[in-house]
């Protein structure tokens, strides 16, 4: 087994990892100076063939490493063995995903390098410098076992930074390109409290049955106090805090809330959403009722900020996914139609890098 040494710090360069599912991965391209072709690489160092090209165990090795590091760093040696779904009914080992994951985000590079051309993209000359900065970084963390049982060279290294980068940029040309932008209003995520006083009792049964007469007007009685504990807080200068007034009356339900409008409207109803999206911010609506009791609507946030920018970079994430997946598939036919990761992929020389 190839030991690694313990400092690491300065890798690879991983780029769009978050952004598209992309582990850039790819070295030797029609982009720059071929890491290695046919004759340079032999059959029993070969993990797959792509574009008429041998993929070296070197290659994939270089970019299998920091991922190995970081999942062991985060998640200790024993992660290679966990069972995860990859179908709705079907599981798989961890390394058996990660294996796979690599190697397909190795073609996923291939291809977009080879869209630079078409979308005009190119790497600057500081974008050249630091490739050649990070190469250093990472080829000195390299110990010499691996690189003799892994047959890596300089020069391989650094055509993978290279290839990593212009990758990049290409992928980035491809979403500008396609102008995939979410709005606040699509985004939206709502954040409001809700001061419920329950009509309704559970026995230890918990069969629940609704309230007489009287303990609802009792509810109703403590929901107009709260009302007007909420609007005339004690210190002028604060509002008041809807949690402590729920505190206060025992109100095990009541919590802050935050949901888009069509998350409120499925749980409250159209009437109840009409009414949140017409408060501002710190402000109550006055006592509500539902079929379910007596509410108080305290609005933080119509639209909070934070959950509504987490939310829109998730969709734009989720739509940027499926355009590249379009995209891509179309590409990969005319790049090599004949690859495919089960068919390609020579296992016994994969299996060299040890997880």
């Amino acid at each position: 087994m190839i030991t690694r040494k313990k400092e690491k710090g300065k890798r690879l360069l991983v780029l769009l990892l978050a952004a598209c599912m992309l582990l850039f991965t790819a070295c030797g391209s029609k982009s720059g100076t071929d890491a290695g072709d046919e004759s340079e690489v032999e059959a029993e160092d070969t993990v797959f063939h792509f574009q008429g090209k041998s993929i070296s165990i070197g290659e994939v090795y270089l970019y299998a490493l920091p991922v190995i590091e970081d999942y062991e760093k985060s998640y200790g040696n024993e992660i290679w063995k966990m069972n995860v779904t990859v179908d709705s009914d079907k599981t798989q080992d961890m390394e058996a995903v990660t294996r796979k994951d690599i190697i397909e985000n190795i073609v996923k590079v291939k291809v977009l390098l080879t869209q630079a051309e078409q979308y005009g993209v190119t790497l600057t000359e500081d974008e050249k410098e630091k490739a050649e900065t990070e190469t250093e970084s990472f080829w000195k963390n390299l110990t010499d076992d691996q690189i003799e049982e892994m047959k890596l060279t300089r020069e391989m290294t650094h055509q993978c930074m290279l290839d990593n980068m212009l990758a990049s940029k290409v992928y980035d040309a491809v979403m500008d390109a396609a102008g995939i932008e979410i709005s606040d209003e699509e985004a939206r995520e709502t954040t409001f409290y809700d001061l419920y006083f329950p009509c309704f009792t559970e026995n230890k049964e918990g069969v629940v049955e609704p309230m007489d007469e009287a303990e609802k007007n009792e509810q109703y009685d403590k929901a107009v106090q709260a009302y007007n504990m909420l609007i005339s807080p004690l210190d002028e200068s604060k509002e008041r805090d809807p949690a402590q007034i729920a505190s206060y009356y025992g109100l095990k339900e009541a919590k802050y809330y935050t949901m888009t409008p069509d998350e409120i409207r499925k749980t409250y109803g159209k009437d109840i959403t009409n009414m949140l999206y017409k408060l501002e911010d710190g402000s109550s609506s006055l006592v509500t009722e539902t079929e379910y009791g007596y509410h108080i609507f305290y609005m933080k946030a119509l639209t909070d900020r934070e959950a509504t920018d987490n939310k829109k970079a998730k969709l734009e994430r989720e739509q940027r996914n499926a355009y590249f997946t379009k995209i891509f598939s179309g590409w990969l036919k005319d790049v090599d139609i004949n690859y495919h990761y089960e068919e390609s992929v020579d296992f016994d020389v994969y299996d060299k890098i040890v997880f």
